[in-house]
């Protein structure tokens, strides 16, 4: 599951002004929008209208899944909501989901992603790991995304400096990607410091528009004057 939120647009074209100042009403009686912003899963929902058509309300909608969405929809159907938007509005409502766009290339977004993990607040990188992340330590323990949270958060655990050393490898085919990096870090552990280089491996799926990373490992590390593991 993807912790990305699910962004639709519901557009709708009213007979006349009449028709649209009632559905105004009921957006703002009890039935209406604030039934809307309650529902399980709605993060933020905003409303526009047209320059070039009065007639016309946009509803800008963010939420937590498709899931969750689609469930508000089916609930507004069972609840007669349609049916009263139907006597209003000259054409059924356009509503669709909006997938995220960027300009930048699958490589550079993912360079980018690699950056992000290497910053020294664990906070940048973490909004890249899906939410069904993987993680594995050099002893071969797995990891999930609230474990490696609950472990960067630790008071016990201080980042003093993390840089990204190299990019070594960086493939993609379709809708997911492979990435390997090698990656600087100075931490303490319970006062204990740490000075150490170590290899990491990230696999990466692309979901509507967006990359996450669904798995990564963590090599032993090895102090920064010892030779730098190299990649042909």
């Amino acid at each position: 599951m993807s912790n990305t939120p699910h962004t639709a647009c519901a557009v709708f074209t009213f007979k006349d002004q009449e028709s649209k100042q009632k559905f105004i009403d009921f957006c703002n009686g009890p039935k209406g929008l604030d039934i809307t912003r309650n529902y399980k899963g709605c993060q933020s929902l905003e409303c526009y209208q047209k320059h070039d058509n009065d007639l016309s309300i946009v509803i800008w909608q963010k939420w937590n899944s498709q899931k969750d969405h689609e469930a508000y929809v089916k609930f507004r159907h069972e609840d007669g909501s349609f049916d009263f938007l139907g006597e209003l509005v000259s054409a059924p409502p356009d509503i669709s989901a909006l997938s995220h766009l960027s300009f930048k290339s699958d490589e550079e977004q993912i360079k980018d992603i690699v950056n992000d993990m290497c910053d020294v607040d664990y906070k940048v990188g973490i909004r890249h790991m899906d939410d069904d992340c993987v993680f594995i330590r050099p002893s071969g323990n797995p990891l999930d995304r609230k474990g490696w949270e609950e472990m960067m958060s630790n008071e016990d655990v201080q980042v003093e400096s993390s840089k990204l050393v190299s990019l070594n490898r960086l493939s993609v085919c379709g809708c997911c990607a492979y990435v390997c990096y090698t990656q600087h870090g100075k931490f303490t552990y319970k006062g204990m410091s740490n000075d150490d280089v170590a290899v990491f491996t990230s696999v990466l799926k692309k979901e509507h528009g967006v990359w996450k990373i669904v798995q990564g490992t963590r090599s032993t590390g090895r102090k920064p004057e010892e030779e730098l593991p190299k990649f042909v």
